[in-house]
Order: structure tokens, then sequence, then C-alpha cells
């Protein structure tokens, strides 16, 4: 009977101690995720893309001599060399808004970490439309597109991202709501700017002078929501 006694208890202890492991696993599976891990990893990513981006930097080589020849060479390659400033400057504002308002997260959800990844793929293959848009293909529309398309989905992704993050209410309770706004605007016109070179594309080669416009379009999308709030009261 003893011994009886003594398995039966040895048994409800185990029984105990598996319940509990298993809410603890389940509790783990529903907590959210710490954003430290998913914010260090985008911005070992994001530094990777750039870096890639100077590794396709055309350089002189040996057939190239002297001062006028390395000159020479440059000018040649000055839209290489304008297309990676602009990359760049993309990369580093998406960079920018990034940390800007993740700083906030309390933690991750599925859905943010997700549409976080579609960012990031859309960070890594700027380098390879950069390159595309000045290749020597004789297909404008379609190099230029592809790379307008690229900067509007990263914004976009961004803007999904940070929506879900919002939505689960893993934002600090403090987060200063004009800080929010205000830098969700800047990537909202940037969605609308390189929205807007794309049908520009189609009919002249000089639809990258649209980029230039993104202040303007920044300025412009407030007047609209300024009034669009006037009209409201």
């Amino acid at each position: 009977m003893t011994v009886q006694f003594g398995k039966r208890k040895q048994q409800m202890a185990e029984t105990t101690v598996q319940s509990a492991a298993g809410t603890h696993e389940q509790a783990d599976e529903t907590e959210p995720v710490s954003p430290e891990r998913l914010i260090y990893f985008s911005d070992a990513v994001v530094a990777i893309a750039i870096t890639l981006l100077a590794l396709e930097l055309p350089v002189p080589a040996g057939n190239v001599h002297g001062n006028s020849g390395v000159l020479h060479f440059l000018r040649e390659h000055l839209t290489e060399y304008v297309a990676f400033l602009v990359s760049f400057t993309a990369i580093a504002m998406h960079w920018m808004i990034h940390q800007r308002l993740f700083r906030y997260a309390t933690g991750l959800a599925g859905g943010v970490i997700r549409w976080n990844l579609l960012w990031l793929l859309m960070i890594v293959i700027t380098p390879f439309t950069t390159k595309l848009l000045t290749s020597e293909a004789d297909a404008f529309q379609v190099q230029f597109i592809v790379y307008a398309a690229n900067q509007v989905l990263t914004g976009l992704f961004f803007r999904l991202a940070f929506s879900d993050l919002k939505r689960s209410k893993l934002l600090r309770a403090h987060t200063p709501p004009e800080v929010v706004a205000d830098t969700l605007a800047w990537v909202t016109a940037m969605i609308v700017t390189f929205a807007m070179s794309i049908p520009v594309a189609l009919v002249t080669h000089w639809a990258s002078l649209c980029w230039t416009l993104l202040p303007v379009t920044r300025i412009s999308l407030r007047f609209i929501k300024r009034r669009a709030a006037d009209a409201a009261v």
C-alpha cells in the first residue's frame, strides 16, 4: 500500500510539472517578442545593403592612365555615382524613419515581424535595382519603374509594419503623437513621390527629377491634411 501510494504521488507530481511546463510554453508563445533583436538585426541588414551599394561603384582599371584619364573615367560613370548618392539617401531615410518610430516599441507581434522582414527585403535589393537602373540595357522604362517600385514598396511595408505595431498595442504609453504623425507623413511623401515618377517615366527620361520634389510633396500633403481637418470641423 505504501509503495503504491508513493508511486501515485510521484505520478501526480510529474503530471503537475508537465502541466506547468505546458502552460509556461503557451505563455511564451503568446507573449510579445522583445523588439531589440529585430531592431539590431534591421540595423545590420541596412549596414550591409549600404556596403553592397558602395561596392558596386565603378573604379578605374589598369587601362586608365594619368589624371586626365581618371577624370574622363569619372565623368563617364557620373550616372552611377549620382545613383549611388540617391540610393544611399533613400536607404538612410528609411533607416532613420525606422529607428525613430521603433524605439517606442515595447514588443513585436508576428505581423510586425513579417512586414519588417519584407521591408528589409526591399532594402537589400536596393543595390540590385540601383545597378539595374544605371545599366547599359536599352529599357529605360522597365529599369526606372523597377527602381521606383522598390522604393514605393519599402515605404509601404514600413507603414504596414508600424500599423500592425499600433494595432497590437505594442507602443509605449507616452509615445509622442506628433513624432509619429510627422514621421509617417515623411513615409507617405516618399511613397507618393516615387509612385508619381512611374507614369512620368513612360513619357520622358527625366522622370528622376520628380524625386527632388519630395519636400514639396511633404508640404502639399500637410496642406491637404490641414484643409481636410478644417473642413471636418
